[in-house]
């Protein structure tokens, strides 16, 4: 049976802005509309980010919102520097792993070696009935 486990959302506000008590409430009305709409299956846990310039001093060290008992999802507020730090790490190290993996080898030799692997047989052509 194919069902979620894992919901990404990431809202983006525009640039500038400044991510206060709505935009969370905003964000907090979002994971409760999926979680409970009925066209999921499954029970999915819901990770959500609210990203934008700045946070309002207001919401303090309430960045985090936990939703549902039990706890069935979560929305994080986050700076677009946050997340581009993030993504930056994540991304070196891939970089890293890339660079030692195709050392001394050439974009041609690369797509040769692409291009040299077996193809996967496709299962679906039509076939005589005798």
């Amino acid at each position: 049976m194919v069902t979620m486990r894992r919901i990404l959302l990431i809202e983006l506000k525009k640039g500038k802005s400044t991510i206060g008590r709505d935009e969370l409430t905003q964000a907090n009305n979002y994971v409760d509309d999926l979680l409970n709409c009925g066209l999921l299956d499954g029970d999915p846990y819901i990770n959500a980010y609210v990203v934008g310039h700045r946070f309002d001093s207001r919401i303090g060290n309430s960045r985090i919102r936990k939703v549902g008992d039990p706890e069935k999802g979560r929305i994080e507020v986050i700076t677009y520097s946050q997340l581009v730090r993030t993504a930056q790490q994540r991304l070196f190290k891939l970089k890293n792993e890339l660079n030692t993996r195709y050392k001394g080898l050439t974009d041609e030799t690369i797509v040769q070696k692409v291009l040299d692997e077996p193809e996967q047989m496709n299962l679906f052509e039509a076939t005589e009935s005798a």
